[in-house]
């Protein structure tokens, strides 16, 4: 309660451009295209899925053109339904190629006057290295941009996108995508995942 909810979709579950480019796929405009498609799709199943859970008041915007599928995300339009309690979905990245979608969310987050993000991943926060990788990697519960920037072992998020959040005091939330660890964050409880500030 009290907290206003947008969340911006990734779609690397189902097509990640960068992993098409690195394996042959040569047109990364056109890999690009198929990622911001892919957030599309995901955006519409978690809507349904809202939906069916007794949550009405709800739309799916995109920054990309698919208007028989959803709406253009419009601010104003965002920030009606966020003041009357709804919850805000955009799909679409950025809606060009070139820009991840950690620099999708980072931006939005900026729109729409979000304090905070909370990107959740397969890991639990931020580790000083990669955790799938190293047995000895050692999680941050709080950690500062600069920090993040300046370690190229942390990749959790884009470096570009944690730069933008630095820039405009956006604080970042890294968790595992369940709802006890994202709430955990917004209440500032760092023992399920870690706030880069």
């Amino acid at each position: 309660a009290g907290h206003k909810v947008a969340c911006v979709m990734g779609g690397g579950n189902v097509v990640r451009g960068s992993k098409l480019h690195a394996n042959g796929f040569t047109n990364q405009v056109i890999a690009d295209q198929m990622g911001m498609l892919a957030t599309v799709q995901n955006g519409l199943f978690l809507a349904e899925t809202l939906k069916q859970q007794g949550l009405s008041n709800i739309r799916l915007y995109s920054n990309i053109p698919v208007e028989s599928v959803c709406e253009r995300f419009s601010y104003q339009n965002a920030e009606v339904l966020l003041s009357n309690g709804g919850v805000v979905l955009i799909a679409g990245g950025l809606g060009k190629p070139g820009f991840t979608t950690d620099t999708g969310v980072v931006a939005q987050a900026f729109e729409l006057h979000c304090p905070i993000v909370i990107k959740t991943t397969k890991v639990d926060g931020v580790y000083d290295k990669d955790p799938e990788h190293h047995s000895d990697a050692v999680r941050y519960e709080r950690i500062a941009y600069s920090d993040v920037l300046a370690n190229k072992h942390i990749a959790v998020m884009d470096k570009a996108a944690m730069a933008f959040a630095a820039d405009k005091a956006i604080t970042i939330g890294i968790c595992q995508p369940n709802p006890q660890d994202v709430l955990a964050l917004l209440g500032g409880d760092t023992s399920r995942g870690t706030l880069v500030s």
